[in-house]
């Protein structure tokens, strides 16, 4: 077996990981715990050439391994899968001034954003996640990554992988249907794979561009509109500044914690955003998710019927 590259990073001083393990639901969707459960590995890499990266938090330094790149890789591919770079003190200077989030920065400390290896898994996680539930969403994906996922193994763990373009392609759209997929949402994978074969900008031209034009990259995608684009961005490039207005579950906090009603505008929705959240929008999409979860155990009549944080109301074109 492949001996792994080790290494070690310096978290900075706002992060959560492992006090507040829970806080990981936001990037569970391909994290393999091992052992006591400290350990987690993640595939990491392009979407053709993946390979495994695992990280232990604890203390001062972090543990990080990797089957398939070297130390330097290694130590950028854990700082990026927690967004360890993003200077969380600035989010929360303006969190302190905002009725709404205010208080978050002390209990969700250190919470950042859980980042996707690529801008093609993160897109795909966000097409197949249109218009239906969590649950749906989520059972659909586990039926591709048996069928057409690839399987990494590192240090006898299985560490699951998003179907690789090649796949995608392969299957074509008729054979993505029996997943799950609708026509529309297996025309949009086999669209995103002839886009990422045929050169997709990398996620560092995604992150450099005004927000408008690497959103406008990805609506010209089949099945992309804002929604997903937003998302994308978010998980796939870890941008800071993007705030998901037509979200819905973010729609339900805002309306639960009195900020708007739910059925705003999203123009209304963006600018609530945009005058609170300046430069930030990623983390107010990620505060208000979490402290939506954190007190649904609390019934409230606006929000009571609301769908599952990150359902969505897009259109698959």
């Amino acid at each position: 077996m492949r001996r792994p590259t080790r290494t070690s990073i310096v978290p900075p001083r706002l992060a959560s990981l492992p006090a507040a393990r829970a806080q990981l639901e936001y990037s569970s969707r391909s994290i393999v715990f091992s052992g006591d459960g400290e350990r987690l590995l993640r595939a990491w890499g392009s979407p053709e050439r993946p390979w495994v990266l695992a990280v232990e938090p604890g203390g001062a330094r972090w543990t990080v391994e990797a089957w398939g790149a070297g130390p330097r890789t290694a130590r950028a591919a854990a700082r990026s899968l927690f967004s360890l770079d993003h200077p969380l003190e600035e989010f929360y200077r303006l969190v302190r001034a905002d009725p709404v989030l205010r208080g978050t920065e002390r209990r969700f400390r250190g919470l950042r954003l859980p980042r996707d290896a690529n801008v093609y898994e993160a897109l795909l996680h966000s097409i197949v996640g249109q218009q239906i539930s969590v649950a749906a969403a989520n059972a659909i994906k586990r039926r591709l990554l048996d069928g057409l996922g690839v399987s990494l193994d590192a240090d006898g763990v299985s560490v699951p992988c998003v179907p690789p373009p090649s796949r995608i392609l392969a299957a074509g759209a008729e054979g993505l249907r029996p997943f799950g997929l609708s026509a529309a949402k297996a025309r949009a994978l086999v669209e995103l794979a002839h886009w990422v074969r045929d050169g997709a900008p990398s996620s560092g031209e995604l992150a450099r561009r005004p927000l408008s034009a690497a959103c406008a990259e990805l609506e010209s995608l089949r099945g992309v509109g804002r929604w997903t684009a937003e998302n994308a961005l978010l998980r796939g490039v870890g941008r800071t500044d993007v705030f998901v207005a037509g979200d819905l579950g973010l729609r339900v906090a805002l309306a639960r914690f009195g900020a708007l009603t739910r059925d705003a505008p999203e123009e209304q929705v963006r600018a609530w955003g945009d005058r609170w959240y300046p430069g930030w929008g990623s983390y107010a999409t990620l505060y208000l998710w979490r402290k939506l979860v954190a007190e649904r155990s609390t019934p409230d009549p606006r929000a009571s019927t609301a769908p599952p944080p990150s359902a969505n109301a897009a259109t698959v074109r």
